[in-house]
């Protein structure tokens, strides 16, 4: 059986026709840009989101890569989501950066089947630019109230006269210095030789004192005992004028010192204690015999310490020389020797 179509049915047809085709090959293969609507500030971060619609189911669909963006919006991630075979999407992660819109251009998205690869493209995109700077005819407010002075300079004056108060004040420390004390140095006080002060005890009494007419025989005593314990306690470091006569005598053992100086020592001690303890009344004769025995002791101490009294000596000037000298600051020194002092 044969139809027979006029003329302007088999248009209406074929126009029916190829609009199908169209609207069959539209609905196989579709894409989309999801873009923000409102206007971007810069640094502001932002999501730029892409679908596909596919016909069929391809080995592969290439999305396009941090490289299709302008410099003026930063890549910060990706993330691309399969929902089915054929359906695909990617969510770009942006920040943007521009002072002015920005026009993306199409994306192209590949589509690979065994050796072939499609590609379509989308629509171009817009993103707005929207600026957080004021208007030109913004008016500008300052930070803080704003003073009005008179117009003499009243605070440069005062600043002027406070940095001159305080130059004036720093030129009266510094001009009212006081000078730093002169520094003196006190020499070592010179050896002094026991010999020599016992000596000078001796020479004392005999000159200078008059025991005839005084008739003081503790002091005289007194200072016989004495000059003879300073004479130990100095050369043989003893404890001799702290110790009693007994003990003097047990130390004297003990350092091994000579036998006449410690026979003239117990006599001379013996008579003192007598005189000053036990109120013993001495006559004159009696009391220069004492005398001439502490004269016995001094020859036979010259005698048998006189090695001693050099070693003594030679151990105390290398000690000063080690040592730094005594410093006293600001003061006059009577540098002269001080002479003994005087029995009274």
């Amino acid at each position: 059986m044969r139809f027979y179509l006029s003329p302007l049915k088999e248009k209406f047809l074929l126009t029916c026709f190829v609009l199908l085709l169209c609207t069959s090959s539209g609905i196989s293969q579709t894409s989309s840009v999801n873009v923000p609507k409102d206007s971007l500030t810069a640094g502001e971060v932002f999501w730029v989101s892409l679908k596909i619609q596919l016909d069929q189911s391809y080995d592969k669909v290439l999305f396009p890569d941090s490289t299709f963006f302008p410099e003026s919006i930063e890549w910060l991630g990706v993330q691309q989501f399969r929902i089915t075979d054929f359906a695909d999407s990617v969510a770009y992660k942006l920040q943007f950066f521009a002072n002015q819109d920005v026009i993306l251009p199409p994306f192209e998205i590949g589509l690979v089947l065994s050796d072939d690869t499609t590609f379509i493209s989308t629509s171009p995109s817009f993103l707005f630019f929207k600026s957080v700077l004021p208007s030109e005819d913004a008016e500008l407010k300052p930070l803080k109230p704003i003073f009005t002075f008179s117009q003499f300079p009243w605070v440069l004056i005062f600043i002027i006269l406070m940095v001159l108060i305080a130059i004036f004040l720093a030129y009266r420390v510094l001009t009212n210095k006081k000078p730093e004390p002169e520094i003196k140095y006190v020499p070592a006080a010179p050896f002094q030789n026991p010999l020599a002060q016992l000596e000078e005890t001796l020479v004392y009494l005999k000159n200078d004192y008059n025991l005839a007419q005084t008739k003081d025989f503790k002091f005289f005593y007194s200072s016989l005992s004495d000059s003879i314990r300073r004479y130990y306690e100095d050369l043989y470091n003893i404890p001799a004028l702290e110790s009693t006569s007994r003990e003097l005598l047990r130390y004297l053992d003990a350092f091994g010192v000579d036998h006449e100086m410690i026979k003239s020592t117990r006599t001379i001690l013996n008579k003192s204690d007598m005189v000053k303890f036990a109120k013993f009344t001495p006559t004159l004769d009696s009391a220069w015999d004492c005398y001439h025995e502490s004269i016995n002791f001094l020859d036979r101490a010259r005698l048998i310490d006189a090695s001693r009294v050099s070693r003594k000596r030679a151990e105390y000037e290398e000690s000063i020389a080690e040592s730094e000298p005594e410093v006293e600051v600001g003061t006059d020194i009577d540098t002269e020797q001080e002479t003994p002092k005087e029995a009274e």
